[in-house]
């Protein structure tokens, strides 16, 4: 049940380059169910989505309860979707964890140009707004493979070129480089024997899960959560749109607050119990544990 995580720009060859590894499994003869899980499986998706924060998060939610869901049978899974924000690729490498898998990710690399040449070859209801192509690419968060849940990283550079040979060297569209997704150098052998054949994710006390909570744990997560909770409502007050807070229990270096806006305490609260109802079903052991998973999720979600 190895996961693979796809992740790119808005119409930045995702798609294509999933049907060629997906293709390249079935002709080495794997014998496995492939499930990819996308953007189209969601009832309400739609690429206007992306002007809706709420419907995001809810679009996020759903590819979540899907790989997971998923990763529990024999097979391989591949998350196809944007996947630009580093938390929510963090979430999805702590799943690959709790199940003790293997784990890569792809990054379809391609400048904006690129994005809004592919954007044009699509169907009209798939395309992407134009503006909202570089609005995404402003807010894509790069993975990087020095971060545990981006590696093992493989980087297919993604261009226009409808050919896989090279073009006269004395071109200096740095963009025609490289070859269009169906053409682009995918190392597929690379990821099937990584993916097969690589050392599965070991499971640490964050992501273990245990059949029952102990009693001074559900304590410990009640009180640990409220604090934070209380702490951002006092920060936000004075804080500006990038601050960044930080809250008790969360050990130094860890992720802090970030503030993406004026957050409610019905809203920290929603968040809060939905971080308690799915923590008690995986315990972790020590308040900064509790504390850096409620950061995250908080800094995820809203």
């Amino acid at each position: 049940m190895p996961l693979l995580l796809v992740t790119g720009g808005p119409s930045s060859g995702k798609t294509t380059v999933v049907e060629r590894i997906v293709e390249h499994f079935s002709a080495k003869g794997f014998k496995g169910k492939v499930t990819v899980v996308k953007d189209s499986d969601f009832l309400h998706f739609s690429r206007l989505n992306y002007n809706d924060s709420q419907k995001e998060r809810e679009h996020r939610n759903f590819l979540r309860s899907m790989v997971q869901k998923e990763l529990t049978k024999d097979g391989i899974v591949i998350c196809d979707s944007l996947n630009y924000i580093k938390g929510f690729r963090y979430e999805l490498f702590c799943i690959g964890k709790l199940v003790q898998t293997t784990y890569a990710v792809v990054h379809c690399d391609a400048v904006e140009a690129t994005c809004s040449w592919l954007n044009e070859q699509k169907c009209e209801e798939e395309r992407y707004p134009v503006a909202k192509i570089q609005e995404l690419l402003m807010r894509y968060e790069h993975p990087e493979a020095k971060n545990r849940w981006d590696s093992p990283l493989y980087v297919v550079k993604i261009g226009k070129r409808e050919t896989s040979a090279p073009v006269d060297p004395e071109d200096m569209s740095v963009d025609f480089d490289y070859p269009s997704p169906r053409f682009a150098d995918v190392p597929l052998d690379e990821i099937y024997s990584g993916l097969l054949d690589g050392k599965a994710l070991a499971a640490n006390l964050s992501t273990q899960s245990a059949p029952l909570a102990a009693t001074n744990f559900l304590h410990e997560l009640d009180r640990v959560t409220q604090e934070i909770v209380a702490s951002i409502m006092e920060q936000q007050r004075m804080a500006v749109v990038g601050d960044r807070f930080v809250v008790p229990y969360v050990p130094e270096g860890d992720e802090k607050v970030l503030f993406k806006k004026m957050r409610t305490l019905p809203e920290l609260a929603r968040l809060r119990r939905q971080f308690i109802t799915y923590t008690k079903m995986h315990p972790v052991e020590g308040s900064s544990k509790i504390a850096s998973l409620f950061v995250n999720f908080v800094n995820t979600n809203c």
